[in-house]
Protein backbone atom coordinates (compact mmCIF):
# COMPACT_ATOMS: atom_id res chain seq x y z
CA UNK A 1 0.00 0.00 0.00
CA UNK A 2 1.52 3.51 -0.85
CA UNK A 3 1.69 5.64 2.22
CA UNK A 4 0.37 9.11 1.08
CA UNK A 5 -0.23 10.72 3.90
CA UNK A 6 3.15 12.99 4.04
CA UNK A 7 2.65 14.28 0.82
CA UNK A 8 -1.21 14.17 0.42
CA UNK A 9 -3.13 14.62 4.09
CA UNK A 10 -1.55 18.68 4.55
CA UNK A 11 -2.09 19.37 0.67
CA UNK A 12 -5.33 17.87 0.55
CA UNK A 13 -6.23 20.02 3.69
CA UNK A 14 -4.79 23.24 1.62
CA UNK A 15 -6.82 22.25 -1.70
CA UNK A 16 -9.92 21.65 0.14
CA UNK A 17 -9.37 24.81 1.98
CA UNK A 18 -8.47 26.80 -1.37
CA UNK A 19 -11.59 25.61 -3.09
CA UNK A 20 -13.88 26.15 -0.34
CA UNK A 21 -13.04 29.19 1.65
CA UNK A 22 -13.62 32.67 1.02
CA UNK A 23 -10.88 34.27 -0.51
CA UNK A 24 -9.44 37.53 1.25
CA UNK A 25 -7.18 39.40 -0.67
CA UNK A 26 -5.40 42.35 2.04
CA UNK A 27 -5.99 45.73 0.18
CA UNK A 28 -2.59 45.89 -1.12
CA UNK A 29 -2.45 42.83 -3.13
CA UNK A 30 -2.22 42.24 -6.58
CA UNK A 31 -5.25 41.18 -8.64
CA UNK A 32 -4.06 39.38 -11.21
CA UNK A 33 -5.37 36.57 -13.41
CA UNK A 34 -3.50 33.81 -11.40
CA UNK A 35 -5.00 34.64 -8.27
CA UNK A 36 -8.57 35.31 -10.15
CA UNK A 37 -8.00 31.93 -11.35
CA UNK A 38 -8.20 30.72 -7.93
CA UNK A 39 -11.44 32.69 -6.46
CA UNK A 40 -13.20 31.32 -9.28
CA UNK A 41 -12.50 27.85 -8.07
CA UNK A 42 -13.40 28.91 -4.90
CA UNK A 43 -16.93 30.41 -5.50
CA UNK A 44 -17.66 27.38 -7.42
CA UNK A 45 -16.47 25.01 -4.51
CA UNK A 46 -18.65 27.11 -2.18
CA UNK A 47 -21.59 26.51 -4.72
CA UNK A 48 -20.96 22.78 -4.13
CA UNK A 49 -20.63 22.87 -0.76
CA UNK A 50 -24.32 24.86 -0.28
CA UNK A 51 -26.17 22.18 -2.56
CA UNK A 52 -25.09 19.59 0.04
CA UNK A 53 -21.28 19.18 -1.08
CA UNK A 54 -19.06 16.08 -2.75
CA UNK A 55 -20.79 13.61 -0.55
CA UNK A 56 -23.26 13.59 -3.13
CA UNK A 57 -23.05 11.92 -6.47
CA UNK A 58 -23.70 15.09 -8.60
CA UNK A 59 -21.52 17.24 -6.02
CA UNK A 60 -18.74 14.73 -6.31
CA UNK A 61 -18.96 14.70 -10.01
CA UNK A 62 -19.07 18.27 -10.44
CA UNK A 63 -15.78 18.23 -7.81
CA UNK A 64 -14.21 16.43 -10.29
CA UNK A 65 -15.06 19.13 -12.99
CA UNK A 66 -13.37 21.52 -11.00
CA UNK A 67 -10.30 19.18 -10.04
CA UNK A 68 -9.62 18.76 -13.62
CA UNK A 69 -10.48 21.83 -14.87
CA UNK A 70 -8.36 23.77 -12.19
CA UNK A 71 -5.65 21.44 -12.33
CA UNK A 72 -2.62 19.81 -15.00
CA UNK A 73 -3.51 16.57 -13.96
CA UNK A 74 -1.79 15.34 -17.22
CA UNK A 75 1.76 17.32 -16.63
CA UNK A 76 1.80 16.63 -12.54
CA UNK A 77 1.26 12.77 -13.38
CA UNK A 78 4.14 12.75 -15.54
CA UNK A 79 6.27 14.55 -13.46
CA UNK A 80 5.36 12.78 -10.87
CA UNK A 81 6.11 9.63 -12.63
CA UNK A 82 9.47 11.24 -13.36
CA UNK A 83 11.75 8.98 -15.65
CA UNK A 84 10.36 5.89 -15.85
CA UNK A 85 7.25 7.66 -17.99
CA UNK A 86 9.36 7.35 -21.10
CA UNK A 87 10.09 3.28 -20.54
CA UNK A 88 6.65 2.81 -19.96
CA UNK A 89 4.40 1.39 -22.55
CA UNK A 90 1.49 3.05 -24.02
CA UNK A 91 -1.04 1.02 -22.28
CA UNK A 92 0.89 1.47 -18.57
CA UNK A 93 0.75 5.49 -19.42
CA UNK A 94 -2.70 5.27 -19.68
CA UNK A 95 -3.21 3.10 -17.23
CA UNK A 96 -1.01 5.19 -14.67
CA UNK A 97 -3.08 8.40 -15.61
CA UNK A 98 -6.07 6.58 -14.83
CA UNK A 99 -4.88 5.80 -11.59
CA UNK A 100 -3.59 8.79 -10.55
CA UNK A 101 -6.54 10.85 -11.71
CA UNK A 102 -8.89 8.78 -9.16
CA UNK A 103 -6.34 8.79 -6.51
CA UNK A 104 -6.30 12.81 -6.50
CA UNK A 105 -10.28 13.23 -6.80
CA UNK A 106 -10.94 10.39 -4.00
CA UNK A 107 -8.13 11.93 -1.62
CA UNK A 108 -9.56 15.60 -2.20
CA UNK A 109 -13.00 14.65 -2.19
CA UNK A 110 -12.75 12.75 1.32
CA UNK A 111 -11.01 16.09 2.31
CA UNK A 112 -13.76 18.16 0.81
CA UNK A 113 -16.22 17.14 3.04
CA UNK A 114 -14.13 17.92 6.21
CA UNK A 115 -14.28 21.77 5.30
CA UNK A 116 -14.78 23.16 8.52
CA UNK A 117 -14.82 26.95 7.86
CA UNK A 118 -10.37 27.72 7.13
CA UNK A 119 -10.20 30.98 5.54
CA UNK A 120 -8.11 31.35 2.85
CA UNK A 121 -5.95 34.85 2.07
CA UNK A 122 -3.88 35.44 -0.81
CA UNK A 123 -0.80 37.43 -0.16
CA UNK A 124 0.85 38.12 -3.17
CA UNK A 125 1.65 36.84 -6.45
CA UNK A 126 5.31 36.61 -8.77
CA UNK A 127 6.38 35.54 -11.89
CA UNK A 128 8.51 31.60 -11.38
CA UNK A 129 10.00 30.13 -14.13
CA UNK A 130 10.35 31.28 -17.87
CA UNK A 131 7.48 33.38 -16.84
CA UNK A 132 4.99 31.50 -17.83
CA UNK A 133 4.05 30.26 -14.39
CA UNK A 134 2.65 32.42 -11.79
CA UNK A 135 3.69 31.50 -7.55
CA UNK A 136 0.61 32.48 -5.73
CA UNK A 137 1.12 32.97 -2.50
CA UNK A 138 -1.52 31.84 0.53
CA UNK A 139 -1.66 31.93 4.20
CA UNK A 140 -4.71 29.31 5.47
CA UNK A 141 -5.83 30.31 8.87
CA UNK A 142 -7.78 27.95 10.70
CA UNK A 143 -10.12 27.92 13.78
CA UNK A 144 -7.70 26.32 16.30
CA UNK A 145 -4.11 26.46 15.13
CA UNK A 146 -1.61 28.57 13.62
CA UNK A 147 -2.00 29.53 10.08
CA UNK A 148 -0.39 27.60 7.25
CA UNK A 149 1.57 28.87 4.08
CA UNK A 150 0.56 27.43 1.04
CA UNK A 151 2.19 28.32 -2.54
CA UNK A 152 0.24 27.69 -5.32
CA UNK A 153 1.97 27.13 -8.97
CA UNK A 154 -0.19 28.61 -11.74
CA UNK A 155 0.66 27.72 -15.22
CA UNK A 156 -1.07 29.80 -18.55
CA UNK A 157 -2.66 27.36 -20.44
CA UNK A 158 -4.62 27.25 -23.51
CA UNK A 159 -5.79 30.83 -22.96
CA UNK A 160 -6.73 30.53 -19.08
CA UNK A 161 -4.64 29.23 -15.96
CA UNK A 162 -3.99 25.59 -14.58
CA UNK A 163 -2.49 24.42 -11.12
CA UNK A 164 1.05 22.87 -11.51
CA UNK A 165 1.70 22.17 -7.69
CA UNK A 166 1.07 23.04 -4.46
CA UNK A 167 3.79 24.37 -1.77
CA UNK A 168 2.60 23.68 1.75
CA UNK A 169 5.19 24.82 4.35
CA UNK A 170 7.64 25.06 1.41
CA UNK A 171 7.34 21.54 0.80
CA UNK A 172 6.28 20.46 -3.36
CA UNK A 173 3.45 18.00 -2.92
CA UNK A 174 4.52 16.63 -6.70
CA UNK A 175 8.57 16.29 -6.02
CA UNK A 176 7.25 14.44 -2.89
CA UNK A 177 4.41 12.29 -4.22
CA UNK A 178 7.67 11.30 -6.87
CA UNK A 179 10.22 10.65 -4.58
CA UNK A 180 7.71 8.13 -3.17
CA UNK A 181 6.39 6.42 -6.19
CA UNK A 182 10.18 6.28 -6.98
CA UNK A 183 10.84 3.95 -4.27
CA UNK A 184 7.54 1.79 -4.54
CA UNK A 185 8.82 1.06 -8.45
CA UNK A 186 12.42 0.38 -7.16
CA UNK A 187 11.29 -1.65 -4.40
CA UNK A 188 9.82 -3.51 -7.44
CA UNK A 189 12.90 -4.22 -9.09
CA UNK A 190 12.74 -0.82 -11.18
CA UNK A 191 9.09 -2.41 -13.05
CA UNK A 192 6.53 -0.11 -13.04
CA UNK A 193 3.69 -2.66 -12.81
CA UNK A 194 4.70 -2.57 -8.95
CA UNK A 195 3.73 0.91 -8.70
CA UNK A 196 0.11 -0.21 -11.12
CA UNK A 197 -0.35 -2.79 -8.47
CA UNK A 198 -0.12 -0.19 -5.89
CA UNK A 199 -2.54 1.99 -7.23
CA UNK A 200 -4.87 -0.41 -7.96
CA UNK A 201 -5.30 -1.68 -4.45
CA UNK A 202 -5.40 1.96 -3.48
CA UNK A 203 -8.47 2.48 -5.91
CA UNK A 204 -10.11 -0.56 -4.48
CA UNK A 205 -9.34 -2.42 -8.41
Amino acid sequence: MINRRTVLTAGAMATASLLLAGLTRPASAQTDGAAGFIDDMAKRAIGILQAGGAATAQGKAEFTRILNQGFDLPTIGRFVLGRYWNSATPQQQQEYMDLFERMIVETYSRRFQNYQGETLVVKGTRAVGNGNDTLVATEIRQKDGPPIQVDWRVRQAGGGYKVVDVIVARVSMSVTQRDEFASVIAQNGGNIDGLLQAMRRQAGG
